[in-house]
């Protein structure tokens, strides 16, 4: 199986980026292969061994009390919490969005702003890093958080940026409070729920994706930069793209 995975990276180009972003679903894997840490460590080899920063994210939603950044878990999926466990990773200090890293240049999330997707936060800074997002059996129906800093970037009028209260702590040495997410104005109006399905209908086409399958596993392999530039193209010129209101 990884040899396999390996040869759609190398067809990809994949391997001559900076940084990989993913997002994974392992449980297909897992049907192919029998359930082992080392196989997951042979995966990221794959990028590590070839200098390659891996990114993914590592989003707890601790919207109050206290967020560890060592030890507060993540909530979204297995590759995070096996990073968290087992390698030399840098976790960003946000308590609600935070992401992990391993790799050359982990420190990349190393003082990011306290705004889940303002300035200076993780998609700001991979703007012109030669990075590519990898989605390893995540379809891309399910949507990117880029989009929400597409949004903050071009100022909807159906978000705002909301402080939390969270305390955030590295092991026992208190970092600060008051981070910020870009979140709905009216939890309860339906309108403003995000989708991704209309601007993927826009975008599947391109020849930036780069789609193979090995059985019912899909990986679909894209450029950072022009992925991001499209979206906010996109938007511009239509601002309720990634919400599901025509208004």
């Amino acid at each position: 199986m990884l040899k396999k995975i390996n040869n759609i990276f190398l067809e990809s180009g994949i391997y001559e980026s900076t940084f990989v972003y993913i997002y994974s679903d392992f449980r297909v894997f897992f049907e192919n292969v029998k359930f082992s840490e080392k196989k997951i460590k042979k995966f990221l080899n794959l990028f590590l061994k070839k200098n390659i920063t891996c990114i993914t994210p590592a989003f707890s939603y601790t919207k109050k009390g206290i967020f560890d950044v060592k030890k507060t878990k993540s909530r979204v999926g297995f590759l995070s919490n096996y990073i968290l466990k087992n390698e030399k990773f840098v976790r960003s200090n946000h308590p609600i969005f935070s992401y992990i890293a391993i790799g050359k240049k982990k420190k990349i999330l190393k003082n990011l702003g306290k705004s889940a997707f303002g300035k200076n936060s993780l998609h700001d800074k991979l703007l012109n890093e030669n990075c590519f997002f990898l989605n390893f059996n995540r379809p891309l129906k399910d949507g990117n958080t880029l989009m929400h800093h597409i949004e903050q970037k071009n100022k909807v009028n159906y978000r705002y940026e909301k402080i939390f209260q969270t305390k955030v702590y590295e092991n026992n040495k208190f970092l600060g409070k008051n981070f910020k997410a870009f979140v709905r104005k009216n939890m309860k109006n339906n309108y403003s729920i995000g989708t991704f399905n209309k601007v993927l209908k826009k975008i599947k086409n391109k020849k930036y994706f780069f789609k193979k399958n090995i059985g019912k596993m899909e990986i679909c392999i894209y450029s950072y930069d022009s992925f991001y530039k499209d979206l906010d193209n996109i938007h511009k010129n239509n601002t309720k793209i990634f919400i599901k209101g025509k208004f």
